[in-house]
């Protein structure tokens, strides 16, 4: 077997294909759903739309029953569409605003801002989940002329919306009413349902910016309109989530009563509400939702895993690779540190907008860590995200536009190797989980003559690797040496597709699967 050290151009970790922060958002309303299982919606905060067959053709009957909205005890409020025996559907529609199960009671808005959810969706024929906005003015004025945003609209089967996110406005125009917005697809094959994403707009008085996952997909302003539509969205928007069921009259149609309906959940991690705030030149700013998994900028991050935070006013320069005279990497370079639930992180890359650091081991997992950036002792806010219980499996990315991982072996140790079946490969990881051996925080993994201490719990065969849908061979798994990421060594299996020059490949370890790309065989 061979453990490879490769250069550190293989996986660095300076700045991504992130977006830097142009604006500093102050968080004013939150719902983070960390109750205990079974916790109804916060009536503080959430109110229900209750009825049957009123919207959209639908054919659900709307509750307030903990059987269909309720919180799930690991950070998710659960909005779930049921079948009964009968054939009858139930779900849930929330909307903002005090009130307890009361139609017609949203009185939380906001004029403005950075609106988000962070959210895994059903998927299924008929199933549509819905993040949306209506006008205060719902109340009094019919729609559209309130005006509706719907920042995540999920369509299930029809035109395979599994890989897409819907975002469009809808208001008063020359034909009574018109939908503006766009679709987006999901980068290196992801889909709604196999993992979270954050779905967002950015809302100003002359626009509504759509974003997934940081990256603005569609800009909508008064000018962009048709001629004769009107622009009805500088008033105060509530906030509605739901799952809705189509029926035979809705474009998407209605579930197959003849196939299984299991439970349809939608599970929402949090929702947020930001406004613009100017923040003094040397505090720093952290852009919401920006902490993310440094490999490949998509799902969990795990103790002793890189992570990525992007921002403004972090630093007053770029710091790379800022080691100790040991080798291990420093908690406070020029005056800057990041804070893991209170303890300070070691720190691979800082610059003034993103820095790149590593979640301490003794980080305890759970939907409410807390993050913060301090620079010469002015700290940022605290941004909240969610660590996986000990594993959360990512590859670093070769090719950032199809998700492709970094593959390398024998005359390619540097660059993308070409796929020959039979051979074996290197991939360079993040967040396989714990090793046989000590894990220190900032400290390289290092091979003294011995794999156990650097393989993952249970050993090599605790990883499975498939690529194409084709189980592949692994023969090393676990920290890579001389390096603080992991490592995967693999025999490319025969019978993987040349049709795409990629194929869809998932890692499981311990039971936590990641999901990317490795190239295909040549034709």
């Amino acid at each position: 077997m061979r453990i490879l050290i490769p250069l550190l151009a293989v996986v660095y970790l300076g700045p991504g294909f992130m977006a830097a922060a142009q604006t500093n958002w102050q968080l004013v309303w939150s719902d983070e759903f960390n109750e205990p299982a079974g916790t109804p919606a916060d009536a503080t905060k959430w109110n229900y739309d209750l009825g049957s067959g009123v919207y959209g053709n639908e054919i659900e009957t709307y509750t307030n029953s903990t059987r269909n909205v309720f919180q799930d005890g690991n950070g998710n409020l659960v909005i779930r569409a049921i079948r009964d025996s009968e054939g009858n559907y139930t779900s849930g529609r929330l909307q903002t605003g005090a009130g307890g199960a009361s139609s017609g009671t949203a009185n939380m808005n906001w004029q403005y801002g950075l609106i988000e959810a962070r959210m895994k969706l059903p998927f299924a024929k008929g199933v549509w989940p819905a993040f949306w906005m209506l006008g205060q003015g719902f109340g009094l004025l019919d729609w559209p002329y309130c005006g509706e945003i719907d920042i995540m609209e999920n369509y299930g089967t029809y035109q395979n919306n599994a890989t897409l996110n819907n975002g469009t406005i809808h208001g008063p125009g020359s034909s009574a009413a018109y939908g503006d917005g766009a679709a987006i697809t999901l980068p290196f094959g992801a889909t709604v349902f196999d993992d979270y994403h954050v779905y967002s707009i950015q809302w100003s008085q002359d626009a509504v910016t759509f974003s997934l996952d940081g990256t603005a997909y569609k800009t909508i302003t008064p000018a962009s309109l048709s001629a004769g539509d009107q622009w009805v969205f500088n008033a105060p928007f509530f906030l509605l989530l739901n799952v809705a069921i189509g029926g035979p009259t809705t474009f998407l149609g209605t579930p197959d009563p003849n196939e299984p309906f299991p439970n349809q959940d939608l599970l929402v991690d949090y929702v947020r509400v930001y406004q613009a705030v100017t923040l003094p030149a040397q505090t720093p700013g952290i852009l919401p939702s920006s902490v993310v998994n440094a490999a490949s900028y998509l799902g969990a991050v795990a103790p002793g895993a890189l992570a990525v935070v992007s921002g403004s006013n972090l630093a007053d320069k770029v710091y790379a690779n800022a080691t100790e005279t040991n080798g291990s990497l420093m908690t406070a370079v020029g005056g800057v540190s990041v804070t893991v639930n209170g303890v300070a992180a070691p720190l691979y890359y800082v610059s003034p907008d993103q820095i790149n650091f590593q979640i301490p081991w003794e980080t305890v997992p759970g939907p409410a860590v807390k993050i913060q950036v301090i620079r010469n002792g002015a700290a940022s806010a605290t941004e909240t995200i969610t660590v996986a219980a000990s594993v959360s499996p990512s590859m670093f990315i070769e090719d950032t536009t199809n998700g492709i991982a970094w593959m390398t072996g024998p005359g390619c140790e540097n660059s993308e190797c070409a796929a020959e079946p039979g051979k074996t490969y290197q991939l360079w990881a993040n967040g396989l989980g714990p090793k046989g051996g000590l894990q220190q925080d900032g400290v390289a993994s290092a091979f003294s003559g011995l794999l156990a201490p650097l393989q993952v719990l249970g050993g090599d065969a605790s990883c499975e690797l498939t690529i194409g849908g084709i189980a592949a061979l692994v023969t090393y798994c676990g920290g890579a040496p001389g390096l603080i990421i992991d490592q995967v060594n693999f025999e490319y299996p025969p019978g993987v597709s040349s049709a795409r020059p990629y194929a869809d490949a998932t890692l499981s370890v311990n039971g936590a699967t990641g999901r990317f790309r490795l190239p295909a065989p040549a034709r």
